[in-house]
């Protein structure tokens, strides 16, 4: 097994990953930039949401009595 690694130029032999390693780096940013702007979004639309509804204690009658009351 051992063998055929020592064969000439087997060993010296090196393989160029560069191309692929910068495609992959470009595609994981990219990934990344695109999560982060999307979670961000339903961040902001979440706080925005929770700002337009009608919060239940201002919105329930009589709320202003039990407060006088107490």
């Amino acid at each position: 097994m051992w063998h055929g690694i020592a064969q000439a130029g087997l060993a010296s032999a090196g393989v160029d990953f560069t191309s692929s390693l910068s495609l992959l780096t470009v595609g994981l940013v990219g990934l990344v930039w695109w999560l982060s702007a999307g979670l961000i979004t339903f961040m902001a639309l979440q706080h925005y949401w929770s700002q337009t509804q009608p919060r239940l204690s201002e919105a329930t009658p009589g709320s202003q009595d039990r407060q006088e009351a107490a």
